[in-house]
């Protein structure tokens, strides 16, 4: 079942006081556990949601509109995570840089007009997408990574249980 465009764009307004209730209370050793080897931690995902924010979901968006089925590079999360800066990796500093990062996101994609949704590009892992098709990734990106966070916390919580 699709979701229509104004469910779209509500579900992304969601992301960030989702994730604000989510890690507001989270002591330092919630948001750095780790739940399995190779597994990203809390403070992590929140890094990446906002580094994905600026260079990766919103780059792709304004290229498909400004320009005929762009050619848009894969991302390499692996490499990503490898040079990330990390000078920003305080909990707040996290969050209020993806509230603005996702303002701006909102921003561009509260003007689009209806030509505009059906614009499109070309990712070598995805194939040729428009960017309705777009917008239904970035929400799925966020819900695959909310989801992340929950397991998480939950994980940490009873693994602290289970050692008290």
């Amino acid at each position: 079942m699709r979701i229509d465009r104004p469910q779209l764009i509500a579900r992304l307004e969601a992301t960030h006081p989702t994730l604000v209730r989510l890690t507001r209370d989270l002591d330092a050793s919630r948001l750095d556990f780790r739940l399995a080897p190779g597994e990203w931690t809390i403070r992590e995902i929140l890094a990446h949601l906002v580094d994905d924010e600026m260079y990766v979901m919103r780059t792709r968006l304004e290229r498909m509109i400004k320009e005929d089925d762009p050619l848009l590079a894969p991302h390499d999360e692996q490499r990503w995570y490898a040079a990330r800066n990390t000078s920003r990796d305080d909990l707040a500093q996290l969050l209020d840089d993806l509230a603005l990062q996702r303002a701006a996101s909102l921003g561009i994609i509260k003007m689009l007009r209806d030509p505009d949704w059906q614009r499109g590009g070309v990712q070598p892992e995805y194939g040729h997408f428009t960017v309705e098709e777009w917008l239904e990734r970035w929400v799925a990106h966020d819900t695959t990574h909310i989801r992340q966070i929950e397991m998480t916390i939950a994980a940490h919580d009873a693994s602290s249980t289970a050692t008290a």
